[in-house]
């Protein structure tokens, strides 16, 4: 039987695949909030409020993280603490972090190595099982072949198994947008 994180996982990486891809393509995204709220409610409809509530799963965005904003996490929430106390500090465990970046070709690299900075950052110091995700659409142009890994080797050795790169960018040998998963 599949574990909440895998469940969680694989809805994710449909979302971005096939919902964040279909509403980019319907121009029904303008900039990162949009993102955000786009992933957060595809991502509520394909795991369920039956699912969310028989797992006390709750999704949350703009969720702080030892002093760091996050812009969407899944957490696990402990229902008796939940009926008495503030919901930010009923979390009993993260299972999935999700930084995201919306950007046009203006932007540089920087904007975009800060989240993957802050996403090591949190794996290094977390013992949780948590998996993070850094789901980033770049509106550039790129041959294929110059499109790397934001996390350099030595952070991949890191992450093994624990973070996924979310890509979208215009691939100029097909002439349209890419949307990638690569998982570490």
């Amino acid at each position: 039987m599949e574990n909440c994180t895998q469940v969680v996982k694989r809805a994710i990486l449909k979302v971005w695949t096939k919902d964040i891809k279909s509403d980019y393509n319907k121009h029904l995204l303008l900039k990162e909030d949009t993102l955000k709220n786009a992933f957060y409610y595809h991502l509520r409809k394909r795991l369920g409020d039956t699912f969310l509530k028989k797992n006390n799963l709750a999704i949350f965005t703009e969720f702080f993280i030892v002093g760091e904003r996050i812009d969407l996490v899944v957490v696990e929430i402990d229902p008796l603490k939940a009926k008495t106390n503030y919901l930010g500090e009923c979390v009993m465990n993260i299972l999935a972090v999700v930084e995201m970046k919306y950007k046009g070709a203006n932007v540089q690299d920087g904007i975009f190595q800060k989240d993957v900075d802050k996403i090591m950052n949190y794996l290094m110091n977390n013992e949780m099982e948590t998996l993070f995700y850094l789901a980033f659409i770049r509106e550039v142009w790129f041959q294929e072949d110059e499109i790397d890994y934001w996390l350099n080797p030595a952070q991949q050795i890191v992450a093994k198994d624990r973070v996924t790169e979310l890509l979208a960018y215009y691939s100029i040998n097909q002439e349209k947008m890419l949307w990638l998963a690569i998982e570490h």
